[in-house]
């Protein structure tokens, strides 16, 4: 039998005061293919850092603007796809923010300006593409809240001024946050906190806007507790109008189109691109059928719709 030995090499012999510090305690014999990473040091860590710091000043400032690295590589290609994009995202964003805008005890305008403002901007200083920038439910919910206790303190201030003023502060606090990169903090929110969060947080928009739907959101206040919502709810239920079947029909032919769109492209895997875009913008289409509904009802009488 062949016995196989590994071919060692052996290190040279270290002085006592040496051999005795816990970065020199490992075996003296190793073989000859392993390798030993030097242990990192505060000092390497430096020196590291400061080699040529110019570059690195540069580089810290570029990586704000980081569209300068893509900006002339931009083609027809790259373009039609964000415009396709663009349209299919504005379709969605324009109803969806002035529902925004309403949760935010604003005029439906503010929406608008917050939701393509944003994105403009974005582009300049990021690159994610699946952040979502502009009006979200939650955040518009607590702007309102915020608006309407700053309001009852201090009635002389309008609710676009109070929600302007707290868009500044966040925004300088965001820009602080951004620029000394602690975005790291974010990862000492536990996550069933968070969830917890967006999943009351939905379940108290939800509840506050079925009054809406249902038409008798005059008779209840819809921003009290999420409990106290839904058992007033039930008590003025018998001042529903015509905004309940409104309502109903829409949301149930939003869900209707997506439930028929989902089964043809399963059906039709050919087509599949063509029925998500229906899907996409069902909608705008709702939407438009409404907003014609509306007008055969109240074109002989603008003044006094119904």
């Amino acid at each position: 039998m062949v016995e196989h030995t590994q071919d060692q090499l052996e290190l040279p012999e270290l002085s006592t005061t040496a051999s005795s510090s816990p970065a020199f305690s490992r075996i003296r014999t190793v073989t000859q293919h392993e390798y030993f990473e030097p242990y990192p040091t505060i000092k390497s860590w430096l020196k590291n850092e400061m080699n040529n710091p110019t570059q690195h000043i540069k580089n810290y400032f570029l990586s704000y603007l980081p569209f300068i690295n893509w900006i002339y590589r931009y083609n027809l290609t790259w373009f039609w796809g964000d415009l396709i994009a663009g349209l299919t995202v504005g379709a969605i964003v324009i109803p969806q923010s002035m529902a925004y805008a309403g949760l935010a005890k604003l005029a439906p305008q503010f929406g608008l300006y917050s939701s393509f403002v944003g994105v403009m901007i974005y582009w300049l200083f990021a690159t994610s593409k699946d952040i979502s920038i502009g009006p979200v439910a939650v955040m518009s919910t607590l702007t309102g809240n915020v608006v309407e206790a700053v309001h009852k303190e201090y009635p002389q201030y309008e609710f676009h001024t109070i929600a302007s003023s707290l868009s500044l502060i966040a925004g300088c606090i965001v820009f602080a946050l951004g620029m000394f990169r602690l975005g790291f903090i974010v990862d000492f929110i536990p996550l069933p906190a968070l969830a917890a969060f967006m999943t009351g947080s939905a379940l108290n928009i939800a509840m506050g806007q079925i009054p809406t739907l249902m038409g008798n959101n005059k008779y209840l206040n819809t921003r009290a507790s999420t409990y106290l919502v839904f058992g007033n709810f039930w008590k003025q239920i018998p001042h529903c109008n015509l905004n309940a079947a409104l309502g109903l029909t829409s949301l149930f032919l939003l869900y209707l189109i997506r439930f028929i769109c989902l089964r043809a492209s399963k059906r039709f895997p050919t087509k599949e691109k063509l029925f998500f875009f229906i899907s996409t913008l069902r909608a705008v289409f709702v939407i438009l059928l409404y907003l014609f509904i509306s007008w055969l009802i109240n074109h002989n009488d603008p003044k006094n719709p119904r």
